[in-house]
């Protein structure tokens, strides 16, 4: 399980061992995108390090979901 998410200046892949964490992750996405007030965000962490994902970049970025092991199963999202 993955989710890519293309910024207008880069390319970065989350990956999930864990479908809960995915689950959580992902939730904090869609959450993250309707926020009107655009002041939530996603932390993703993997190994010790993390990245931080606001509002606003979440929303001018193409996210890919994929929930199986090959890329024929994707749902984008384009907000």
């Amino acid at each position: 399980m993955k989710i890519e998410i293309k910024t207008p200046i880069e390319k970065t892949t989350l990956e999930f061992d864990n479908e809960e964490y995915f689950k959580k992750i992902h939730a904090e996405i869609i959450e993250a995108i309707t926020d009107d007030l655009n002041i939530k965000g996603v932390y993703y962490e993997k190994e010790g390090s993390g990245t931080m994902f606001p509002a606003l970049l979440l929303k001018n970025s193409l996210i890919t979901v994929h929930t199986a092991s090959d890329s024929s199963s994707s749902s984008p999202f384009l907000l």
